[in-house]
């Protein structure tokens, strides 16, 4: 066996030199050995034979090791050692509003029915359980999960292929730190959530930007993107996070067959995709026949459950899962996150409420947002992008609005936008009308 040394001379890492002190016939698998990596499960499908001394050993049937010069760059972007983390950069996003000064919340997506009378009848009920552990597994979970799944689109999704977790942010960077991509593909603008999942695993971040002047579609130039960038992985926010817009069902059928054939794994983030009236396209329709595909759904906006933070992943692969799963930290979901989700499962009345009173809003909205000069652009979901032309403008509205209560998504930390883009969460009509009343009459005001 060659010696790991001469291959792996990464002197950021206090570890280095590698392996000394092992027989000169051992394997010299960092997987096994390296103080650093071998808390992460061993990507060469191990498995033990008993010798008939008693002994177990490992043998390894699909291993990258014995280090070659040509496994380099594919270890070495599995250990990831640097010599200092450099400071994240501070992130707000939607709902970070101070509660005094905010009476009227748009800046932040989620259900405005509120939470389901059912679901804080399942939380207080199960309030005296909390002095113990929460299952870690989530096992009554993720079988409704599974269940409601295969009711729904008849399909034959297995508990087994789904993991829980605390919320659509923890999942994202679970599935991210589970590939380990050394290039990913991002639309632009889209949630950057993603972005920042990708920076701390150390990848190189390429962005397709979506076009104005189409209202900020993905087209078939994002196959020009991925031929360019030839990335491990693409991410895509269906509807998209701000711009409300859905994929068109035959693209993105397209973008999964192309992902196949290159192989990059595709995550695909439908947490917004049950307030549109199209969530029968879900990529669901394809996760058992891909291993390259990755479905993330959320309970936190559409069962308006923010502070009880749970969503869950899906895919076919079972590698991946198990990946995915020995990165979860353990009793990440709460076990009143656990109950309200499996309360959350049974209200298919809530979801079609939910969507009557989206649908109406959201063209209410669209069409007095459009009368009152601003440039309104199609939405699908439950939110709505919009530009002022002029930035000074954009400054008054949203100051004037805050003055008054209400507070808007400024876009201008998005990639591809700018501080003249707002997103405006559709809410109850009588919410919807002050928020117009407000806006005409800072324009009143200004004419």
């Amino acid at each position: 066996m060659q010696n790991s040394a001469k291959f792996f001379r990464n002197t950021d890492c206090q570890y280095f030199p590698c392996h000394q002190g092992l027989d000169e016939g051992c394997f010299n698998c960092l997987f096994c050995y390296c103080p650093l990596y071998s808390k992460n499960p061993c990507p060469g499908n191990a498995t033990y034979i008993k010798k008939e001394d008693g002994r177990l050993i490992k043998h390894c049937t699909d291993c990258i090791f014995p280090h070659k010069a040509e496994n380099y760059e594919k270890i070495m972007k599995l250990l990831r050692v640097k010599k200092e983390a450099g400071l994240g950069e501070e992130y707000h996003h939607g709902g970070e509003n101070e509660t005094k000064a905010c009476s009227l919340d748009f800046s932040v997506n989620v259900n405005p029915l509120g939470l389901p009378e059912s679901v804080k009848s399942a939380v207080k009920n199960s309030l005296d359980s909390c002095e113990k552990y929460p299952d870690q597994n989530c096992r009554r979970l993720r079988k409704k999960i599974a269940l409601k799944i295969q009711h729904e689109f008849g399909l034959g999704v297995q508990d087994e292929q789904i993991v829980c977790g605390n919320g659509a942010s923890e999942l994202i960077s679970l599935a991210v730190n589970a590939i380990s991509p050394k290039d990913a593909l991002l639309i632009a603008p889209t949630f950057y959530g993603y972005e920042r999942a990708l920076k701390i695993c150390d990848c190189r971040l390429h962005y397709h930007f979506l076009d104005e002047g189409q209202d900020f579609d993905l087209d078939e130039t994002i196959f020009d993107s991925i031929e360019k960038v030839s990335p491990d992985m693409v991410l895509l926010c269906n509807p998209n996070n701000p711009t409300g817009r859905m994929v068109n069902p035959g693209l993105f059928e397209k973008i999964l067959r192309a992902c196949e054939e290159k192989d990059i794994f595709l995550l695909v983030d439908e947490c917004f995709i049950d307030f549109t009236e199209r969530a029968g396209e879900s990529a669901l329709r394809f996760v058992g026949g891909s291993p390259h595909l990755i479905v993330l759904n959320a309970f936190t906006k559409i069962f308006a459950m923010a502070g009880l933070r749970l969503g869950y992943i899906i895919s076919a692969n079972a590698g991946l899962i198990q990946k995915i799963n020995s990165l979860r930290p353990e009793w990440n979901v709460s076990t009143l996150a656990q109950v309200a989700g499996e309360a959350a499962l049974a209200e298919a009345d809530y979801i079609r409420e939910t969507r009557g009173l989206i649908g109406a809003e959201r063209l209410f909205l669209l069409k007095e947002l459009k009368a009152l000069g601003l440039k309104v652009y199609p939405a699908e979901a439950n939110f709505i992008l919009f530009a002022v032309e002029a930035p000074e403008l954009a400054e008054r509205l949203e100051s004037y609005l805050r003055e008054n209560g209400i507070f808007l998504r400024n876009c201008g930390n998005f990639i591809g936008l700018d501080g003249r883009f707002f997103r405006v969460a559709v809410r109850t009509h009588q919410e919807n009308i002050r928020l117009i009343e407000k806006i005409r009459e800072l324009f009143f005001k200004d004419s």
